[in-house]
């Protein structure tokens, strides 16, 4: 297969989920190709979403992680507001592992999507309980 990547809305679940196939990042001119593609596909929805990534079909080699951390974070910032991740290679989940720590972002990886979701689920029920509605863009009774 070639090089693709789908992104997929749970209306249920109120999550998109990426799917990966054969992308492959070796050098910095594929991490920029990738962020193209990903924010081209997360640009279509009208806000942030909360995301679940299958990093299986995602490779990032050693060549590409740092790069690949830098932008991983700037994508998730802008597109998301939360993200979980779920499958993927050893090597691929060491530098989302890594890029995270490093970048501040949220590494949150499960073994499979439906962990992945049930920890997203857990995440917003908790800001629920802590009087967060994330539909009014901030706390119950604030004054946003």
């Amino acid at each position: 297969m070639a090089w693709n990547m789908t992104f997929e809305y749970d209306a249920p679940n109120d999550v998109v989920t990426a799917h990966f196939t054969d992308c492959l990042l070796v050098n910095e001119e594929d991490v920029l190709r990738w962020r193209r593609e990903v924010e081209g596909h997360l640009s279509k929805y009208p806000g942030k979403v909360d995301l679940l990534i299958n990093l299986d079909g995602l490779v990032v080699k050693f060549t590409a992680g740092r790069v690949f951390g830098k932008e991983r974070r700037e994508v998730l910032e802008r597109y998301t507001h939360r993200s979980y991740r779920f499958g993927g290679d050893e090597m691929t989940r060491m530098f989302v592992l890594t890029s995270g720590a490093i970048n501040g972002a949220a590494v949150n990886h499960y073994a499979s999507r439906d962990e992945a979701l049930a920890a997203l689920k857990a995440e917003r029920e908790a800001l629920r309980q802590r009087g967060f509605s994330p539909f009014s863009g901030g706390f119950v009774g604030s004054k946003a």
